[in-house]
């Protein structure tokens, strides 16, 4: 006689649901680190529109994901809070492109540290998860903190030094989330395979 556990199946569950949306985001990190490797020298212009577009779309997935999520209780307040902290960034760096490089850098410093800040507290929580991949989380969230610090320490570096670190973080940010996507992947199948007993 087979006998289904309801809690692991309903992780399971929400494994095979969730699991796609930080390896969709992690593509379009490394996506956008290779636009910014290959236009390092453009205009400051150009440079912010790619970050804004990023940034908006980047809040979008994070929106509707913490939208799915509600009422399960696993991180909607926190996707929903960092979709709209992002879209926000993403819009203001659309509307006002014109703006100098020195403020525009500003606001994509404090950006990353409290989206850096935010992924390392959610990251965290999933400890208790055996084999959920949450380091994986913690250190894509400690990038984030330590490439908003380096930003906002180096606000007159240039903004070609600046991209070149953004490119960068952007690429590795994006290697991180994808591992954890697929973590999280080998993790629901596991689960699922367990439920069943």
């Amino acid at each position: 006689m087979t006998t289904q556990d309801p809690i692991l199946t309903a992780f399971s569950s929400t494994a095979k649901q969730v699991w796609y949306w930080p390896v969709l985001r992690g593509v379009l990190a490394i996506l956008f680190g290779i636009v910014a490797l290959a236009w390092p020298d453009k205009t400051a212009a150009v440079i912010i529109w790619v970050i804004g577009i990023f940034a908006v779309v980047d809040g979008i997935v994070e929106i509707i994901e913490g939208i799915r999520r509600r009422g399960t209780g696993s991180g909607t307040a926190f996707l929903v809070t960092m979709g709209v902290l992002s879209l926000a960034v993403g819009i203001v760096l659309l509307v006002w492109p014109g703006k100098t490089a020195i403020v525009l850098t500003w606001i994509v410093g404090f950006w990353a540290v409290v989206y850096g800040l935010f992924q390392t507290v959610a990251s965290l929580d999933l400890r208790k998860v055996p084999g959920s991949g949450w380091g994986w989380g913690v250190f894509a969230g400690l990038l984030g903190l330590v490439f908003g610090l380096l930003v906002l320490f180096n606000v007159d570096a240039g903004l070609v030094s600046i991209v070149w670190i953004l490119a960068i973080f952007a690429i590795l940010w994006g290697v991180m989330l994808i591992a954890f996507g697929i973590q999280i992947r080998s993790l629901g199948r596991r689960a699922g395979q367990a439920a069943t007993y």
